[in-house]
């Protein structure tokens, strides 16, 4: 068996419902010298079950545990496990046309980068998606050319020694871009490609919602803008390990309750109605009553 040119990780902690899409997208891809790693953080619902209908799906695939449920462990994980020079770190979340690996082949190859990153899309064409888009990519190509260069670890890509030898993501609300920092320290190279894109879940912003997922972003990029650490208990609270089962709980909170609001709203009309009809009849009937 020959070695794949490019090892795809994906780390997963209650993601069933999203990873088979992602995993649906990987087996129609036109670019098919890869392997796919799923690093696995004792996921409590079918993660695992989905995951391995794919087997026969997509060139390489193996699916491994990890010891602890921390995203940026699993990562290192994988790539330790990895056989390919490049890997490709992906959310279980992400979705990516059919072009998608040979498009980004084709960049890393011209660019020689040793880290990269592309441009994102949301999943939704709105105006606040869309606006959200512009910015992190805008933002990401301010940063590229800085000491601190500014990357999303939902899709992000790198030489595997070199990753090695900078021991991988430390676990922090911003990993990748304290990654990226001690690479241009060490005169490695980083680019920003502008296609081919990928999509992301705004799940997270959904779940926060918009103004407290902006503020989070915010706070952590000050803080790595400054080169300070986050104390532990606003790391913890910016940077919960929860899963995908806490946005998809939390969303059929948010509509149960939404639910509820509306039949409480339509029984407070149906009430009003109710004793508006009977004001009406009691006055008709003294009206008959008078005459």
């Amino acid at each position: 068996m020959t070695t794949p040119a490019l090892s795809i990780i994906i780390p997963t902690l209650n993601e069933e419902k999203y990873l088979p899409t992602l995993l649906t997208d990987l087996s129609r891809q036109t670019y098919r010298d890869f392997e796919v790693i799923i690093v696995d953080g004792h996921s409590a619902d079918r993660t695992v079950a989905k995951a391995n209908l794919f087997a026969h799906r997509l060139p390489l695939f193996k699916i491994v545990t990890s010891p602890v449920r921390d995203v940026c462990r699993q990562r290192n994980l994988g790539a330790g496990e990895a056989q390919a020079e490049t890997l490709l770190f992906l959310d279980a979340d992400n979705r990516i046309a059919p072009h998608f690996l040979l498009g980004l082949k084709y960049r890393q190859e011209q660019s020689k980068a040793d880290f990269f990153t592309t441009w994102v899309k949301a999943e939704e064409n709105s105006l606040a998606p869309q606006a959200a888009d512009t910015l992190i990519n805008l933002y990401m190509e301010s940063q590229k050319n800085t000491p601190s260069p500014f990357g999303i670890e939902a899709a992000f890509g790198a030489n595997r020694t070199k990753f090695l030898k900078l021991k991988g993501f430390d676990r922090s609300p911003y990993e990748g871009a304290r990654l990226l920092k001690r690479a241009i320290a060490k005169k490695m190279t980083f680019a920003v490609f502008k296609d081919p894109t990928y999509s992301y879940s705004l799940r997270r912003v959904r779940k926060l919602g918009t103004f407290n997922a902006i503020s989070r972003y915010a706070v952590t990029e000050i803080y790595r803008l400054l080169d300070l650490a986050l104390p532990k208990k606003k790391a913890a609270s910016l940077y919960p390990m929860n899963g995908g089962n806490f946005y998809e709980t939390e969303a059929l909170r948010q509509s149960f309750f939404a639910d509820l609001r509306t039949k409480i709203k339509f029984q407070e009309q149906k009430d009003r109605l109710t004793a508006l009809a009977r004001s009406f009849l009691f006055a008709a009937e003294e009206s008959d009553s008078q005459h």
